[in-house]
């Protein structure tokens, strides 16, 4: 039967986790303490010598004069030596994942693993969670529900380091119907004459839809992954993305008269994230 850990059976984690391990409660234990006598045997002469064909009697002969005693005296021992201690700008060959937890004021409903990722990322995640579900009055009694659609995922960019996740639900609806709602208050606000009362309309939204809500609370938090020069669609843009990022940002439409050859590169870019970006938020770090 295998085993799993947070929801990853053996197979997975043997083709998946390669290179990485899963935090666990540590519980200290003192060193082994290992000590061992080395002894050296010097043999006065064989006991039997083979023929030339090197092929050894059938019962050899183990008679008095036949051979002598062994000698045998200790020539050293083996002490506990002190683990070399790594350098400071050496990199780590093993990286450890986790998943995000729940709090006091959320709830993370999705498996373990689609929210396995880097504890820096989970810690970030875990902060930002926290004080968005008290901001917006939840508590342990009625606390605020998350899910991920992915976390740690083999070949991904950004997920197959865990560093990067996936939140596809917040308050027990999808990314996608968030956005779905938030489309049409906005359409709704838009046909309202009056300039007060559309940005009353605006502001209510605003309030209540959750997922746009934890998308502008993601950007406030900041801190974000930016890579200067690796996977083609994120170079220099900090990687949160969402259905809302053309309207809000990090990486608004572009618009570029007669583009280059590059410009067209990061055009294409730009419109990947947006389509690849409409049912779930996207954050790195």
């Amino acid at each position: 039967m295998r085993q799993s850990i947070y929801g990853l059976d053996e197979y997975e984690m043997l083709q998946n986790l390669a290179g990485y391990i899963l935090e666990q409660p540590s519980i200290p234990t003192p060193p082994p303490q290992i000590r061992a006598q080395i002894y050296v045997i010097f043999a006065t002469n064989s006991l039997v010598e083979s023929d030339v064909n090197g092929v050894f009697p059938a019962q050899p002969s183990l008679k008095e004069g036949d051979y002598k005693r062994f000698q045998i005296r200790p020539v050293g021992r083996l002490v506990p030596v002190a683990a070399p201690q790594p350098q400071l700008n050496a990199s780590p060959t093993v990286r450890t994942l986790r998943p995000v937890r729940s709090g006091q004021a959320y709830r993370i409903m999705s498996p373990p693993v689609r929210g396995l990722v880097t504890p820096e990322l989970a810690e970030a995640l875990e902060t930002l969670f926290e004080k968005f579900a008290g901001d917006r009055h939840f508590t342990p009694e009625n606390p605020l529900e998350i899910s991920f659609s992915r976390g740690f995922k083999a070949g991904s960019h950004g997920h197959g380091e865990g560093r990067a996740a996936d939140i596809v639900a917040v308050g027990s609806k999808s990314l996608l119907e968030w956005k779905q709602e938030w489309d049409r208050a906005i359409a709704a606000a838009e046909t309202i004459s009056d300039l007060q009362q559309k940005s009353e309309a605006i502001a209510i939204e605003q309030q209540c839809n959750l997922g746009y809500g934890l998308y502008k609370a993601l950007q406030e938090y900041g801190g974000w992954h930016v890579n200067p020069g690796g996977w083609q669609p994120y170079r220099n843009v900090m990687q949160l993305f969402s259905p809302w990022t053309a309207t809000e940002g990090p990486w608004k439409p572009m618009q570029i008269e007669n583009p280059s050859f590059y410009q067209r590169q990061r055009l294409a870019d730009q419109q990947w994230v947006f389509q690849a970006h409409q049912d779930h938020i996207h954050v790195a770090r």
